[in-house]
């Protein structure tokens, strides 16, 4: 398997942007409702349930972890789609034309998630971003935050009220809707119609696929 997608299967590089992805999310998602749930004395469902008092000196390290793990995915986006729309992907398997536009759509879809989400978190930090190695400062102490504020007449609390708004509602209502058909899609292809869409993402050697010469008008690999 090399690095680049082939014509039935994607190659090491889109894998490796695939899982870290996915993992990230994940990691990134638990961390995120941990801090409410259990650790801020603000949102914490600890004292109610359990008796015992929340711990805010660890929401700050915590979060610290959840923006490292968002930055990382928005930043890794994009040179994912470069690496998308310059190498192309693998050919769609078969089936009609309606199926394989509502999986280009999801699929961009995604994409459009995993740039939003990291924007709208990082323009809401309060509090920098240690990377261990450099620290990225808190947005709202940035000239891009200043320059967006002037330009549109905020103060500070309501450009992180809006970015609050929108990556809340994200997180709430689109994430996980959004992850579940992903991978409903996936395990539906593998165990029912049995095709090669979940085996192609994997570190395994594809079978033969057959594709029809109408697979997708877009940039796909060429054979």
């Amino acid at each position: 398997m090399g690095w680049r997608n082939r014509i039935d299967a994607y190659g090491n590089a889109s894998m490796l942007f695939h899982w870290f992805t996915a993992g990230a999310f994940i990691t990134a998602y638990v961390i995120a409702y941990y801090v409410i749930w259990i650790v801020d004395p603000e949102t914490s469902i600890k004292p109610a349930l359990f008796g015992i008092a929340p711990e805010p000196d660890r929401v700050i390290p915590l979060l610290n972890i959840h923006w490292i793990l968002g930055i990382s995915i928005g930043v890794l986006t994009l040179p994912r789609l470069v690496w998308r729309l310059w190498g192309g992907v693998p050919h769609h398997v078969p089936g009609s034309r309606l199926e394989h536009l509502a999986a280009d759509v999801a699929h961009w879809a995604l994409y459009a998630f995993l740039i939003l989400m990291p924007v709208t978190g990082y323009m809401t930090t309060y509090h920098p971003t240690d990377f261990g190695l450099f620290v990225i400062p808190a947005c709202r102490d940035t000239a891009f935050a200043a320059w967006v504020r002037d330009l549109f007449g905020l103060s500070v609390k309501d450009l992180e009220d809006i970015m609050w708004s929108i990556h809340s509602f994200c997180g709430k209502w689109l994430a996980w809707p959004l992850v579940v058909l992903h991978v409903a899609a996936a395990l539906v292809h593998h165990f029912v119609r049995k095709d090669a869409v979940l085996r192609r993402m994997l570190p395994l050697k594809p079978r033969p696929q057959v594709v029809p010469a109408h697979a997708h008008p877009g940039k796909r690999c060429n054979p």
